[in-house]
């Protein structure tokens, strides 16, 4: 039987914390010298916005997912797996670690689920095999820091775009690993807009149901519970901008709300 690593922290970074800079440097260093091991996942949505405009493409969104035509995917790779990995790769540098960026289908980690053919080159992703698995701790125990986008590469080599949360939740699904959703959000609030530290299946329920939480709020914290079943680890949404964040963080502990199955 293969021993198996301790499993890392997963951090899914939104694009409000994508561009948190220096909250991102004292996250990093903390982490860093607490010696606790991590991996980032990203999307980056409005830098592909950005990108698409000034070429002139269109920007199509069906239910809020962006269609993603196969000749567009040299663009919108360009923006998650280019200009916001090598930003976020940066961050990482200065932090005094050593990034390394990927695909979050390399290696086997992941593997392409294509979605409504009407959005194009949009996908899910499932966790990947025992080998993906190996092959992404065995990066993170050689010192690197893997910088994992949310673009997708299927058998045949052709690109896909895919849902940052979604490739998250397969890659802490692969290591059964706690992960945390980070943006500017601290966290799921009671109806006096206080935090809510911990929650189960129940008390997301009761909160949606009595309409204290609505909207988006309500699609994440039933991902994040869904995440917490299917890693068998804690979940948290918390935001960059929480300046206990670092030391919570780095000493083991998890920040905002913790999503428990």
């Amino acid at each position: 039987m293969t021993e198996k690593t301790a499993a890392p922290l997963v951090l899914k970074l939104s694009g409000k914390a994508l561009g948190a800079e220096a909250e991102l440097d004292r996250l990093f260093r903390a982490l860093k010298a607490a010696r606790r091991t991590f991996l980032l996942v990203h999307g980056g949505g409005v830098e592909v916005d950005r990108l698409m405009e000034r070429l002139n493409l269109p920007v199509r969104r069906i239910e809020g997912l962006r269609v993603s035509p196969a000749e567009d995917m040299p663009v919108i790779a360009g923006g998650l797996a280019g200009a916001c990995s090598l930003a976020l790769r940066g961050a990482v540098r200065r932090a005094g670690l050593t990034p390394l960026g990927l695909l979050v289908t390399d290696g086997g980690a992941a593997e392409v689920v294509p979605q409504d053919a009407a959005l194009g080159r949009v996908a899910k992703t499932r966790a990947g095999s025992e080998a993906g698995r190996r092959a992404l701790l065995g990066l993170i125990d050689a010192g690197w820091t893997p910088v994992v986008s949310s673009i997708g590469m299927d058998a045949e080599g052709r690109l896909w775009n895919i849902n940052a949360d979604d490739a998250a939740l397969s890659v802490a699904e692969l290591l059964a690993a706690p992960l945390v959703y980070l943006s500017d959000v601290p966290g799921v609030l009671d109806h006096e807009k206080r935090l809510i530290a911990t929650l189960d299946a129940e008390g997301v329920e009761v909160l949606i149901e009595s309409g204290v939480v609505t909207g988006g709020m309500a699609v994440k914290v039933r991902a994040a519970l869904s995440a917490a079943r299917a890693t068998g680890a804690p979940v948290s949404i918390a935001s960059i901008f929480d300046a206990a964040l670092p030391d919570v963080v780095a000493n083991g502990g998890f920040p905002g709300t913790v999503m428990r199955a």
